[in-house]
């Protein structure tokens, strides 16, 4: 289907009714591939203002003004909210990432981290997720909570930063039981709508081999992956709690 093609179906979903008359905001009176364009242009938030000079990272602020923006275009209109949340969320990805190798900066990696868990409008309408999978045990648990009340989650992309720990069997027992708890989570999801799309990465290629060395793991990678789901293509756009501009561009080696 090709964008305009998708935009034009948004629309009428949003009109309610293709044969009704378009409502009379004179921004309505645009073909719907035209709209689509100008929310693209005024959701965009410059980082500029929002960057540290001598580190080049982006403040949580930043964060902030892009869920404002987007929650101001829903606040206009029905039609508008049904469009540009259905076009926003379809071309963003939600970077969740607790751990931080920045020295003084992981107090603000929380700090994004907790506002995008505290947020009503991702709990509804975010639909692409990245995550670090977290090494602490109260972010996992917290991690955890906050993907299964994500109502519209379509692709997720589990990046792992560290080996698995065999030595430490209290730690081990931990991460398996969050994974399965995760896996459990998106075979109830499944029974109510579209199961979504996950994979598995790692920031660094020894770490692949070590990973598929690993029974369990082998096997949730197997019962998580629909790879008959898969998008043959997804446009990720922006990011949200990406305040390492860096980390969005780094290479990941898909797992399984």
């Amino acid at each position: 289907m090709s964008s305009s093609e998708k935009a034009w179906k948004i629309s009428l979903k949003a009109a309610g009714d293709g044969n009704k008359p378009a409502p009379k905001l004179p921004f309505f009176r645009f073909p719907p591939e035209i709209r689509f364009i100008i929310y693209r242009k005024a959701w965009a938030v410059d980082p500029k203002p929002h960057t540290v000079k001598k580190s080049g990272q982006l403040r949580v602020d930043y964060v902030k003004e892009q869920l404002s923006v987007v929650t101001k275009m829903g606040a206009v209109s029905h039609q508008m909210r049904i469009e540009a949340y259905s076009e926003f969320f379809h071309r963003t990805q939600a970077y969740f990432r607790w751990n931080t190798q920045m020295q003084g900066f992981s107090k603000h990696n929380v700090q994004v981290m907790t506002r995008m868990q505290g947020s009503f409008l991702l709990k509804y309408h975010l639909q692409h997720v990245s995550l670090h999978w977290p090494e602490n045990y109260e972010h996992r648990l917290a991690t955890l909570r906050w993907l299964e009340g994500l109502e519209q989650l379509k692709t997720l992309k589990i990046v792992i930063s560290n080996g698995p720990d065999l030595e430490n069997r209290k730690g081990a027992h931990y991460s398996v039981n969050a994974m399965r708890r995760l896996a459990v989570s998106l075979a109830r999801r499944n029974a109510k709508s579209e199961k979504p799309f996950v994979i598995f990465e790692a920031d660094r290629p020894e770490l692949v081999d070590l990973w598929n060395g690993v029974d369990w793991f082998r096997s949730l990678v197997e019962d998580v992956a629909n790879h008959d789901s898969e998008p043959s293509h997804q446009i990720i756009e922006q990011h949200l709690g990406c305040l390492n501009p860096l980390w969005a561009k780094s290479l990941a080696h898909r797992i399984g």
